[in-house]
């Protein structure tokens, strides 16, 4: 069965404990703590979270590199550069990329 998106984002709200648009090693260890119960070492979560995070790339936030492909689909091609500057204009926490929560206030400006 695939998830629809209010369950996707009521999951990643549930593992985003301080609601800042984006899952840590130290919510992603609570996550398995919850889920296994019981502890997992710190170093572990962080090599879980480095390997998901990897993978995951361009799920939870827009890149440059992603914006670019969109956009391309769309018939607007845009180089990196371009793409990277139009991010940068809604990009709050300064990480290079669009959060969700940066994306909504990208589309309502």
């Amino acid at each position: 069965m695939v998830a629809s998106t209010s369950e996707l984002r009521t999951l990643f709200a549930s593992l985003d404990g301080n609601a800042d648009g984006r899952i840590s090693a130290a919510e992603l260890g609570v996550c398995m703590r919850a889920t296994l119960g019981e502890d997992i070492p710190a170093a572990e979560a962080e090599a879980l979270w480095r390997r998901w995070t990897r993978t995951a790339t361009g799920c939870w936030c827009i890149t440059p590199a992603s914006l670019g492909r969109m956009l391309g689909k769309l018939g607007n091609e845009r180089a990196v550069g371009e793409c990277r500057a139009m991010i940068c204009r809604f990009d709050l926490d300064g990480d290079g990329v669009l959060s969700f929560d940066e994306f909504k206030i990208m589309m309502s400006a």
